[in-house]
């Protein structure tokens, strides 16, 4: 596993972990594809958070039966104190992921990047024959989405490929603990701000 860890400790400092105040529905939104990762990294990230204490959201384990899936989704990203992005081979084919990354950046919360199966360089689209490029050709060529929103999406990808994250490379216990550990800093200096 390479880690390429953010420097939230020095920025935010060692504090200790409190439970989540009754008010806030969801400290951590868990952005991901889940064709790729929903079963597996996903998952684990998410379990490995309810046990440490926080309130994720994970949309399989968080949406209720009846609500509306777009309503439960933007409820959790706005009362997010941070966003877990997990970046995969197929993300840029989910026109939700692109939608949800655009506005997890837009809300200002904390971003915490896990790449699984990709590198950064990827989400710039610096090649032509990239998995993410090809995947924004395949939009452009649908029509169905306008060349503004994909620009959107597009610069999205780009900054947050410039955030340190981590790379997931199969050595799951570490990279677990590093991600809970990074996220659990964010949630502690958003409480900290709402003092």
């Amino acid at each position: 596993m390479e880690n390429i860890q953010t420097n939230a400790s020095q920025q935010i400092g060692n504090s200790a972990f409190h439970r989540v105040p009754p008010k806030t529905r969801y400290n951590v939104f868990i952005n991901h594809r889940g064709a790729d990762v929903k079963e597996t990294l996903a998952s684990l990230i998410y379990h490995n958070l309810q046990n440490k204490g926080c309130n994720a959201f994970l949309d399989k384990k968080s949406i209720q039966v009846g609500k509306r899936i777009s309503k439960s989704i933007g409820e959790a990203m706005r009362t997010a104190a941070v966003h877990v992005a997990i970046f995969s081979a197929n993300y840029a084919d989910s026109t939700w992921c692109l939608k949800e990354l655009y506005l997890m950046l837009k809300s200002g919360a904390p971003i915490v990047p896990v790449f699984c199966g990709v590198h950064p360089s990827e989400l710039r689209m610096e090649y032509e024959d990239g998995q993410y490029a090809r995947a924004f050709q395949m939009h452009k060529d649908t029509g169905k989405i306008r060349p503004q929103k994909l620009n959107k999406w597009k610069k999205a990808l780009r900054k947050v490929s410039r955030i340190e994250g981590y790379i997931f490379q199969g050595d799951q216990g570490d990279l677990l603990e590093e991600i809970a550990t990074t996220t659990i800093k964010y949630i502690n200096a958003a409480k900290r701000l709402k003092r």
